[in-house]
């Protein structure tokens, strides 16, 4: 459910924000000490973790999936999506004669004979909006950022009178939507209409559209457009934006140059995000007005205010420092009140401190104590700073990574992209399997004094929750065996 507000006006400390309902109905930004505050996502256990049945043990350790500990860059990004805001409504008041003629000159092209008007990139608003970049490993957080950010503004402002005159309108603050995964520009409108139903509750555009799929491309387009303006979008975030690299030469896929047409000529900043190997688009090549031209002419010019790339944490940094606090919090540790430095290195070894490995192997390996523990498996003088359980973990939950590991590690991030992609194909296979057929039983063992147990069997998923179907189904095959 977005977060929607009734508009409450005032005055901003500089003129050329007042005087426009838009402007003067954002809140007031937050304090870094309260955006931190409202950001920062933990694990909280008020009660003695280890006394607990395991089943309240697990459920908070469910909560691991939704930890965020805001990077360096978070409150940087916070303060460039406020003035990305600020700056597009301030040039699109709709109380002035241009803001009304770009409505129905928008109105006029939708309901007029279909043509390539918009595919062509013609500008209808006399200031392009700015865009910014967020890119970086899959893994590191870039969405979470994103979504983080816009999560504390609110998303719909209800307006009805501003200046003791009525002014009906529901302001869409923020949008966000994915990059279809396949190359069709209508699906990008689906995928558009769907996030505005989602943001108002109250409109059936998807509905609407889904039905008149027989009506061309530009038509669809057109519909964005004029949503878009009738709904006050401030800005827009287009999320997975490397699948433009799989839709090949297709005329009907959509493309940098349409999404500029589509949001930034008219006013709309965007905020476009990928990983790395979206990198690529530098250098692939696109039709613009007929003519063959680098796609990264279209990205430069996107991109003219800011990018942000997130990485690996560094090993003795405090990201990753801080992190690792926020998955150990002092109830959690067993038999001990802090990690050791061999357990944090042989942590940061297995994850190269990418903050999807590290959360993952942290929640599944406090799966395995929580285990052990109330079987009565653990083996005496063991804590949570055992390595050998880490070691356990890790060898049986991260073979399908190993690879990816490895390219990691060695800065090899296209290889690295490309590997992660064969996981997840491999688990979306995984998951479509019949029940009986997902288990993987290893052959029998001999067993030996000071082994350990084996951790259950659960595939780590980049991105999905512990308690997905295709991780249980593993998580029991596991306890079985």
């Amino acid at each position: 459910m977005s977060l929607q507000i009734d508009a409450q006006y005032h005055k901003h400390p500089v003129s050329q924000f007042n005087g426009n309902p838009l402007t003067e109905a954002l809140p007031l930004p937050l304090s870094v000490t309260e955006l931190l505050r409202r950001t920062t996502k933990t694990m909280e256990c008020d009660a003695d973790f280890w006394s607990l049945d395991q089943l309240y043990q697990r459920a908070i350790l469910q909560s691991m999936g939704c930890t965020h500990v805001p990077s360096d860059k978070f409150v940087t990004f916070y303060q460039k999506c406020w003035s990305l805001l600020l700056h597009s409504y301030a040039t699109r008041n709709p109380l002035e004669p241009t803001s009304m003629a770009l409505k129905m000159g928008l109105a006029e092209a939708y309901h007029s004979k279909p043509d390539s008007s918009i595919k062509r990139g013609i500008a209808t608003h006399k200031t392009t909006a700015s865009s910014v970049l967020v890119t970086g490993y899959s893994g590191a957080g870039k969405t979470t950022m994103i979504r983080s950010a816009l999560g504390v503004i609110p998303q719909v402002i209800r307006h009805t009178e501003f200046d003791g005159k009525p002014y009906n309108q529901n302001q869409i603050v923020w949008l966000s939507l994915d990059m279809p995964s396949t190359p069709s520009l209508k699906a990008l409108a689906l995928n558009f209409f769907k996030a505005v139903d989602n943001a108002t509750g109250t409109t059936d555009y998807f509905e609407q559209w889904d039905a008149r799929n027989r009506e061309s491309v530009d038509r669809h387009l057109a519909g964005m457009q004029l949503v878009a303006a009738t709904h006050e979008i401030g800005l827009v975030h287009i999320d997975e934006l490397q699948f433009l690299l799989a839709y090949g030469n297709s005329d009907k896929a959509p493309t940098l140059t349409i999404l500029e047409a589509m949001f930034n000529k008219i006013g709309i900043p965007m905020i476009i995000s990928c990983t790395d190997s979206g990198l690529q688009l530098f250098s692939k090549r696109v039709l613009v007005d007929g003519k063959s031209q680098p796609e990264i002419t279209t990205l430069r010019r996107l991109v003219n205010d800011r990018e942000f790339r997130l990485t690996t944490y560094s090993k003795n940094g405090d990201m990753f420092s801080d992190t690792l606090h926020a998955l150990y919090p002092d109830w959690s540790l067993l038999h001990c009140s802090e990690l050791s430095t061999e357990f944090v290195a042989k942590f940061y070894e297995y994850t190269s401190g990418l903050p999807a490995f590290m959360t993952r192997l942290a929640q599944v390996h406090q799966e395995y104590l929580v285990f052990l523990y109330n079987e009565g498996k653990l083996e005496p003088g063991t804590s949570t700073n055992t390595v050998q359980y880490l070691e356990t973990v890790f060898l049986n939950q991260f073979q399908l990574y190993k690879t990816a590991l490895m390219h990691l590690k060695s800065k090899d991030i296209r290889e690295y992209e490309n590997a992660i992609e064969e996981v997840q194909k491999t688990e979306n296979t995984e998951s479509a399997l019949p029940e009986s057929s997902k288990g993987f039983k290893a052959p029998p063992k001999k067993s030996t004094p000071r082994s350990s147990p084996k951790a259950p069997l659960l595939t780590p998923v980049l991105g999905a929750n512990i308690s997905s179907d295709a991780s249980i189904g593993y998580f029991k095959t596991g306890l079985k065996d």
